[in-house]
């Protein structure tokens, strides 16, 4: 098995925190932990098994299980970097299942199989994701743990990329390129659908994923570029020349997230000079917030740099400049004025401040790239280039 850095990480944070064993019950920290690419809980096949997707690891030995619905297995075992997958019985069109039963029986047994049966020991949970039904088993079947909440230090853990992820986050951002770049050549042509553009886009992606991948986000054009909705689109309106396009579109790629915006003139017509103000004012706030993500900075660092060139321009930012990405799309710490956590090496964010007209008006700008953090400074993992130029 090679080796689990991810899992180290955590280990570390969760000895610091005390815990002698944890049961991880998020999508984002189960992928982190075991590597496998725990499906979006959305279609049928959410309610086809009673719990979620578990990971429970003992944190001073190299004990590790994932427990998956039945129809997950084969999936789980060929991608999870934990010792043991655990399914646990789903629906099945030929026989009966219990799928309750079914998965508090693996929950208990791992549990049991990890030495935490009839001892005392600190067992770290998510407070926000775990089920009732499990927080019930373990008062009613392991009275003698105590549990802790650790998304703090499951935070931590996830604070620095390994190099395993800093490769998927590349991966990530590459699909992206190729997103933008399909935008920036349909914004040359006129008279198609929101509908129709986003499709094509996400067509591209998916063949440069080399499957179907999730995506999130919005592309917005005309008036709806002046404010903040998000998500907001694709809807059915169709382009007209001189439109405003804004594409804020994330994608999830082997577990980790994309997620990068670009803005446009559609029909290839050059932008008015308040256009061109919005546009230029958002690119300049996006690079000087990247160029401040060095170690030793903070992230309210970033954020100040993105309000001075706003100003610069004559205009104001009208939300945060960005947030650190990874297992999920949108991760701490955050670049906003009072956040105070230090910049190191192996962070990556997506940096994106925007600045609008708001209601009545007919532009809005909003410009965003993936940025690691390095010894000697940003490296900007974005390739396409910019809308307005």
């Amino acid at each position: 098995m090679t080796p689990n850095d991810e899992l180290a990480q955590a280990r570390h944070a969760l000895v610091a925190a005390g815990c002698d064993a944890v049961l991880l019950s998020s999508l984002a920290n189960v992928t982190y932990v075991s590597g496998y690419e725990v499906p979006i809980p959305v279609g049928a096949h959410a309610e086809m098994a009673y719990g979620p997707d578990l990971a429970l690891c003992s944190v001073r030995d190299k004990g590790g299980w994932l427990i998956v619905p039945a129809g997950a297995a084969e999936s789980a075992a060929r991608c999870s970097r934990l010792p043991e997958v655990i399914p646990f019985d789903g629906f099945d069109s030929f026989n009966p299942t219990d799928s309750q039963n079914s998965f508090l029986s693996r929950v208990r047994g791992v549990l049991a199989e990890a030495g935490l049966a009839n001892v005392a020991g600190t067992l770290g949970v998510e407070y926000r994701y775990l089920p009732f039904a499990v927080a019930a088993l373990l008062a009613d079947e392991f009275p003698r743990l105590r549990l802790v909440d650790v998304e703090g230090a499951m935070q931590q853990a996830r604070l620095i990329k390994t190099e395993r992820e800093i490769g998927l986050l590349r991966r990530a951002s590459h699909v992206a390129d190729v997103g933008h770049r399909t935008l920036a050549e349909l914004c040359q042509t006129a008279g198609q659908t929101e509908f129709e553009m986003w499709g094509e886009i996400t067509a591209r992606m998916f063949a440069a994923a080399g499957r179907d991948v999730p995506v999130a986000g919005e592309l917005v054009t005309g008036p709806r570029t002046t404010t903040v909705e998000y998500p907001g689109g694709p809807r059915t309106r169709r382009t007209e020349p001189g439109d405003a396009a804004l594409m804020d579109i994330s994608q999830r790629v082997h577990g980790y997230w994309s997620d990068c915006t670009n803005t446009h003139i559609i029909g290839g017509v050059q932008p008015t000079a308040e256009q061109r103000r919005y546009a230029k004012a958002s690119q300049a706030a996006c690079e000087a917030a990247m160029d401040a993500l060095r170690p030793g900075k903070r992230a309210s660092d970033a954020w100040t740099a993105a309000e001075a060139a706003f100003r610069s321009f004559g205009l104001e930012p009208a939300h945060y400049a960005g947030h650190q990405i990874g297992v999920v799309v949108n991760e701490l710490p955050r670049l906003v004025a009072y956040d105070q956590t230090p910049i190191q090496a192996g962070m990556v964010f997506s940096v994106e401040p925007g600045v609008y007209q708001g209601p009545g008006g007919t532009f809005g700008a909003r410009s965003e790239k993936m940025a690691l953090v390095t010894p000697t400074g940003p490296e900007i993992l974005s390739d396409f280039e910019w809308g307005i130029v």
